[in-house]
């Protein structure tokens, strides 16, 4: 399958899950994994029909892996912020991050509230809404405004500070500039929350790697979809410096 034509893959099934999700009016838990809601079950059942006719392996949060031996394989969660959702709170989105054996390919993640999509391709920059998107530049945590996912023990410096509820689409505003920063204080993420945009974050050349410094490795994702990273991401090298010295 060309790249182009998995761009246009991908923007399908975020357009299908979209309207979808106009159709629904329980918005409650679901009876699957705790934490899943009715939502989280249309928009895979809506997205992994549409992968999997198409060739690729899948790696979800909602249900079993499949085809893992396959040249491309979609790491897709669905809805990322599913209690944003359930709340009625615009920022929920899904996320996929298409792998091959060397590593990411590409990224789509689309805030499933308003429409607003950004995109990757492995050495081609990364967009929002098809305009080119870069990170900011600060340097200092003390002029920094930082997302936060789950809440630190101490103040660390920061001029400000937001919680969100979307990993995926916290760290898309890092890469377009938005937030200058973005620290997990979680027990750790899942592959499905934050490789999408990890990806979109480096396209946009800002810093993503986990707490302890180690790069993100796509490649892994196959043989190891199950562990939990924490995840930093920040717009310059000295902020990511400061914010690894924070964790």
């Amino acid at each position: 399958m060309s790249i182009d034509s998995l761009h246009i893959l991908l923007s399908d099934i975020g357009k299908a899950i979209e309207s979808g999700l106009g159709d629904l009016n329980d918005w409650g838990k679901a009876d699957g994994h705790p934490g899943q809601y009715k939502h989280d079950v249309v928009a895979d059942s809506i997205a992994i029909p549409m992968l999997e006719s198409a060739g690729l392996g899948v790696i979800s949060e909602e249900s079993e892996p499949i085809g893992l031996d396959r040249t491309f394989v979609a790491v897709i969660d669905p809805i990322d912020g599913s209690t944003n959702a359930a709340l009625g709170l615009p920022w929920y989105a899904l996320s996929i991050c298409i792998i091959n054996h060397e590593g990411a390919v590409l990224s789509y993640v689309r805030n499933l509230a308003t429409g607003a999509t950004y995109s990757a391709e492995r050495g081609s920059g990364s967009e929002k809404n098809g305009a080119p998107i870069s990170a900011s530049l600060i340097e200092g945590v003390d002029d920094a405004i930082i997302v936060l996912n789950d809440f630190p023990s101490n103040h660390f410096g920061w001029k400000q500070y937001r919680t969100m509820g979307s990993a995926a689409l916290d760290l898309c505003c890092v890469a377009d500039g938005t937030f200058d920063g973005f620290v997990d204080f979680s027990p750790g993420l899942a592959v499905w929350d934050y490789a999408g945009a990890a990806l979109i974050c480096e396209e946009a050349n800002a810093k993503v790697t986990t707490s302890s410094g180690e790069e993100i490795g796509f490649s892994s994702f196959r043989s190891d979809f199950v562990s939990r990273k924490k995840i930093v991401a920040s717009g310059s090298i000295a902020l990511h410096g400061e914010l690894l010295d924070a964790c």
